[in-house]
């Protein structure tokens, strides 16, 4: 560990004994290297994106069909009178298991959900045992344990949450949900408190410097006179020039600094002759635009977006490791189709139901034994 933080040290030291026209050929060789890394992601994403859409997506779709079909046959037994009360368990336990998994499946959109909750709180209503008072209580604590609080709930309203899961997810939201939001939001003010605050204000300090100085104005003025419209005789040339134009305009509209810099580097002086009393201003600029290039590299990698999501699934550096990760997936899928259409066909009887609870059964059967031992 010692060793890893002297070279932290050794790197962040060489990089601050470097004079600012070196700093910021440091950053603007980054912010190069960042920009292509994105391109290239994107386009690599785009186009893994639209090979699972044409060859995936419609067998993922294929299989949440199968379980929703399972899933209702499943709902059809739940109101028989002649099952038993450790097979009614038996079989809730099954069917929460797999709406949860309906409900949270990120291909669900083709399916009408919302009748399928419906029946399951109607048929979960139905249950014939009434809670007794341990099991309110067991239920108090799991609330204590998922949230730090009963919230203040009376025995009487954890009854009703009990007989009624929907009035359960509201009255949870209702009560919990606004505190989990409250303490993001506080544990994000205490973030800025640490360090933070002093950095960005240090930073729009620089911004707003940086703004007003005559660096950017005369960086302005020679992009104008550089892609002036009027310059061009030719039709193409002068069309060109005017949405550079309007491009530089709306840059210095709206104080977009990084887009000046970057059309001046780009159009006018590819070596950057900056003045020493504004390139320190510029390089915090330099700073900000790495970071926010990092953070949209971040984002895009994110598996809560689709594209994002497909790339963590499927994503390699090679063609044939990407083929190979689909093909397999595809298989994997047909696979459970297959077992969803099969276990469907075989839930004809509540016998050929029962053999299907029994493993389910001693399940929670194992976990009475161990609640009553403890």
């Amino acid at each position: 560990m010692a060793k890893r933080s002297l070279v932290k040290t050794q790197a962040a030291v060489g990089s601050k004994s470097l004079d600012p026209q070196q700093q910021f050929k440091v950053h603007w060789a980054a912010i190069e290297k960042l920009q292509r890394q994105i391109a290239d992601q994107h386009k690599q994403q785009e186009a893994l994106l639209a090979r699972f859409c044409e060859e995936v997506l419609p067998v993922e779709h294929q299989y949440v069909q199968a379980l929703y079909d399972k899933t209702t046959r499943l709902l059809s037994f739940a109101d028989k009178k002649s099952l038993g009360k450790y097979d009614r368990d038996a079989l809730f336990l099954w069917i929460e298991e797999e709406v949860d998994e309906l409900l949270n499946h990120p291909f669900n959109e083709h399916l009408d959900l919302e009748a399928l909750r419906q029946r399951y709180f109607t048929v979960n209503k139905m249950v014939d045992a009434e809670p007794t008072p341990d099991d309110v209580e067991d239920f108090r604590q799991n609330i204590n344990e998922l949230f730090g609080s009963d919230g203040g709930l009376s025995d009487e309203e954890l009854l009703k949450m009990m007989s009624d899961p929907e009035n359960m997810f509201t009255t949870m939201e209702r009560l919990f949900g606004e505190s989990r939001a409250n303490a993001d939001t506080t544990r994000s003010e205490e973030g800025s408190h640490h360090g933070g605050s002093h950095t960005a204000e240090s930073a729009q300090q620089s911004f707003n410097s940086l703004l007003k100085s005559q660096e950017v104005n005369r960086m302005y003025k020679k992009l104008a006179g550089v892609l002036h419209p009027d310059r061009e005789a030719e039709p193409a040339k002068k069309a060109e020039k005017h949405l550079l134009m309007v491009q530089l305009s709306k840059a210095k509209k709206t104080h977009d600094i990084w887009t000046i810099v970057e059309m001046y580097h780009q159009y006018v002086d590819p070596e950057f002759h900056f003045s020493q009393t504004e390139i320190p201003a510029i390089n915090t600029l330099l700073q900000q635009r790495i970071a926010t290039l990092n953070a949209e590299m971040a984002e895009a990698r994110d598996p809560g977006t689709l594209s994002g999501m497909v790339w963590q699934m499927f994503g390699a550096k090679t063609t044939k490791t990407m083929d190979k990760k689909l093909r397999k997936h595809r298989d994997n899928l047909q696979l459970m189709i297959d077992n969803e259409i099969q276990i469907r066909k075989e839930l004809r009887s509540l016998s050929v139901l029962k053999q299907f609870l029994n493993p389910m059964r001693d399940e929670l059967e194992f976990e009475r034994i161990m609640k009553d031992h403890w």
